[in-house]
């Protein structure tokens, strides 16, 4: 039969180790319950703080592309006619430059210069898109695309060519028919006909291209540089 191990008195006096650390915390907090307090007050400050700031910045947002959409209703109706719509984009960006909306306002509004051929606005807002580093990578590739667009229109084929041949090699560029296709038409009008030809030849229409020309555009320009498919 087990023995039972008997409990001084002097042992009982001694305190519990879980009691006395428990009475030590609740007397700290008696003695220093105005900053206790005070850390309470701040956190939920700062609790409160993000969840506004998150809720602000969600209706900011919705607002900004509320306003992307009216302006480009607005520069669609208006089409080539008139070509100071184009400094609506302006104003988007302007109020809500902090937004995902004024990224894509940019973007919207270096087309807009370039479709008024101004090619000097647009290039100055691809270069505002391409200089911040959190430009997203398929704003930037557009970027580009919209720059060689514009060398091309002015006829500065080298530039261009330069521009589309980089792209080329670009792994985020998901636009490589409409690329090579351009890049074809750049080499073609220095007179490098060999090079154009190859390009070309490179440039296959399937399922789920993003060539925007007619096929049968294609097919004709490949016959006319003796391509055989």
């Amino acid at each position: 039969m087990a023995t039972k191990k008997k409990i001084t008195r002097k042992k009982l006096k001694e305190p519990d180790e879980f009691v006395s650390t428990t009475t030590e915390i609740y007397q700290w907090v008696l003695e220093n319950w105005k900053y206790f307090l005070s850390g309470v007050v701040v956190l939920a400050l700062i609790t409160g703080g993000v969840l506004f700031w998150r809720s602000h910045k969600a209706k900011k947002e919705k607002t900004a592309f509320g306003l992307y959409h009216t302006i480009q209703v607005k520069v669609e109706k208006a089409g080539v006619k008139e070509a100071k719509v184009c400094n609506d984009w302006g104003t988007l960006v302007k109020k809500y430059g902090d937004t995902p909306a004024a990224v894509y306002g940019r973007l919207q509004m270096a087309s807009c210069f370039l479709n008024h051929k101004d090619y000097g606005k647009s290039e100055a807002t691809v270069k505002e898109l391409l200089a911040k580093a959190d430009t997203p990578a398929v704003v930037k590739v557009l970027s580009l695309l919209l720059r060689g667009y514009a060398l091309e229109e002015k006829k500065a084929y080298k530039e261009a060519e330069a521009v589309f041949d980089s792209l080329l090699k670009d792994p985020a560029n998901f636009l490589k028919d409409t690329t090579r296709y351009h890049l074809y038409v750049c080499q073609l009008r220095q007179g490098k006909k060999e090079a154009a030809k190859k390009t070309l030849s490179e440039l296959k229409i399937e399922s789920g291209s993003d060539f925007a020309l007619p096929v049968i555009m294609l097919k004709i320009e490949k016959a006319q540089l003796g391509i055989k498919e």
